[in-house]
């Protein structure tokens, strides 16, 4: 292989890297949620098939570019806490020198949300003018988790703000392409699989409570401390499971969702392991959404 085409397999991995693509199960899910809610009420395939299949597949794009463009900004502004060497040459690049790569990891996040805008004024175009400011709360937040000026991740708000935006918002956004209107359904059937999406914040946090709280990265668990940080986390996998057994019990959910307490073996090792800030924390969390949002969806479809 050539120096050139090296180059640019590098330079492939690293934008891949950086976009984090195991993480997009958060939009997935959280999109795909709002979609199979709008199903159980007859909202989907009652007339234009074609239409609902372009519909269902421009919203889960949207989400997934949203959620994308979150994830470059949030590289660019840490790219120097990062596992990216940062000994290439640099430029002045607002207001700071930053290598040729993170600027165009900057732009790609910028595009992302681009992306995002485009097809949400398509969808708006197609359903309802109310998505307008589903999506620009949602790309405004999704910026600002660590893009410059407001940064609210170093508030002490990247988990709280990221369960909103990633979960309720997102889930209720997806629902309203179809339903056209308000409605608490989406959003509570939702919670539990929602919660995952702090939960995955956490284990971040967790992880790299040293590290941030050397550096001066006042993320939640820095502010009210490791041990408080791993009650919320645990508090969190037990609302998790307690509200999917309550809705069943209402009826709210069929019999067939309490299958998600298969997966309480890998709840329990995933807390077990970043209560002591083991590095497989995040991937065994990660696992944990997965599985139990999986579970969640099929269920949901089958009610």
């Amino acid at each position: 292989m050539d120096s050139k085409a090296l180059y640019y397999k590098n330079l492939f991995k690293d934008i891949w890297i950086a976009s984090r693509p195991l993480s997009l199960t958060l939009a997935l899910y959280s999109t795909t949620m709002g979609i199979v809610v709008a199903y159980m009420e007859n909202r989907l395939f009652t007339g234009n098939l074609y239409l609902d299949i372009w519909k269902i597949f421009l919203v889960t794009l949207a989400g997934l570019f949203v959620q994308t463009g979150t994830n470059f900004i949030n590289d660019y502004f840490e790219c120097e806490y990062k596992y990216r060497r940062q000994s290439d040459k640099k430029h002045s690049f607002l207001g700071k020198q930053r290598t040729k790569f993170d600027i165009l990891i900057f732009l790609l996040g910028l595009g992302s949300f681009g992306a995002t805008c485009l097809i949400g004024i398509y969808l708006i175009y197609l359903t309802t003018p109310k998505l307008l400011w589903v999506g620009l709360i949602g790309v405004i937040g999704g910026y600002s988790y660590t893009g410059e000026p407001i940064v609210y991740k170093r508030h002490g708000l990247g988990a709280i703000l990221s369960f909103v935006l990633m979960g309720p918002l997102m889930v209720y956004g997806s629902y309203l392409v179809f339903a056209e209107q308000f409605s608490w359904t989406p959003i509570i059937l939702g919670l539990p699989l929602s919660l995952m999406i702090p939960l995955l914040m956490f284990s971040n946090e967790l992880r790299d409570y040293e590290r941030d709280k050397s550096l001066g990265i006042r993320t939640l668990t820095v502010r009210i401390g490791y041990k408080i940080g791993k009650i919320i986390f645990l508090t969190l996998i037990l609302s998790s499971f307690s509200l999917t057994a309550l809705y069943v019990m209402l009826g709210m959910l069929p019999i067939s969702s309490v299958l998600v307490f298969a997966t309480i073996p890998l709840a329990i090792k995933s807390y077990r392991t970043v209560a002591v800030a083991k590095k497989e924390g995040v991937p065994i969390t990660n696992k944990l959404h997965l599985t139990f949002g999986l579970i969640t969806i099929i269920t949901l479809l089958f009610k």
